[in-house]
């Protein structure tokens, strides 16, 4: 028994610790500019806590708070149209045709077991497909896109005070620009992961909520670890650097902005961080 509520002493002393905690923010400058980084989680639940006084601070002060695209209803029916426009074949061609039996039985029990039509997935081109089977464990696990850390700072900031770092053609490119071999990588490393994607994204949502960037860090690359490298160069390496030239022209003017990226961006050592510094910039974790 006494063992027992020692566990149990210990297990709330660290509850309280991450309740505490927040997501980290940074702080980089240089001689006479600032800007702040603050990574998010795109989907999110009702019971996350990650508001703190730091942060609306930082979205106060920022003459512009940067997302990686827009997401307001006029964008997202822009995105629809340019999704199918890139992510079904209009040639005939079926799933099945280019992946073959063996994958396309696996998609098909994948597909069953979260209720979603075949027929559908086979008239997709595999990056599209592997995307929506991913989000097959997503529909009862209580995380939501409205939820998440840009739908609810966009809705806190006017519009006149938004900016985007890449367009919705851009980041559709990352996900279907990839070569067919590639996007057949994708299809499988999603099923491989089906199973455990509930429990992996509570894993990354809990180390990003307690302020653990490193941890959360680690986490990502171990499942991305079977997708193709040319597909996570695309997805974080190349985003990286090219935000990084525009964070630099930022704070070459002198624009006070706050920028908002998912978090796996800002861990690691090609992060937007890490990036910044070897140009000369000073980082400075202030949450």
């Amino acid at each position: 028994m006494k063992s027992r509520l020692a566990l149990g002493a210990l297990a709330w002393t660290l509850s309280a610790i991450a309740c505490m905690a927040a997501p980290a923010l940074w702080q980089v400058r240089d001689a006479d500019s600032s800007v702040w980084l603050f990574g998010s989680v795109h989907l999110l639940s009702p019971e996350t806590n990650w508001r703190s006084t730091t942060l609306d601070k930082a979205i106060d002060k920022a003459d512009r708070v940067y997302f990686e695209t827009d997401l307001s209803a006029e964008a997202q029916v822009r995105i629809t149209a340019l999704t199918f426009e890139v992510g079904f074949n209009k040639d005939g061609q079926l799933l099945s045709d280019v992946i073959g039996p063996e994958l396309t039985d696996r998609v098909r029990e994948a597909a069953e077991s979260y209720g979603i039509p075949m027929a559908a997935l086979l008239t997709m081109r595999p990056w599209m497909a592997a995307m929506t089977l991913s989000s097959g464990p997503m529909l009862d696990s209580g995380y939501e896109a409205a939820l998440g850390v840009e739908a609810v700072i966009s809705a806190q900031v006017p519009g006149g005070r938004q900016a985007y770092l890449e367009t919705p053609e851009q980041q559709l490119d990352f996900l279907a620009g990839g070569s067919l071999e590639e996007q057949i990588g994708m299809l499988e490393a999603t099923l491989d992961t089906l199973g455990a994607m509930q429990t992996d994204l509570d894993a990354l949502v809990n180390a990003w909520a307690a302020g653990q960037p490193e941890e959360l860090g680690a986490l990502f690359t171990e499942q991305m670890g079977d997708f193709d490298q040319g597909m996570v160069d695309r997805l974080i390496d190349l985003r990286n650097a090219n935000w990084v030239d525009q964070i630099d022209a930022m704070l070459e003017r002198n624009e006070n902005a706050l920028i908002v990226v998912g978090a796996a961006h800002l861990t690691g050592t090609s992060s937007v961080v890490r990036l910044l510094e070897t140009r000369g910039y000073i980082s400075n974790r202030v949450q």
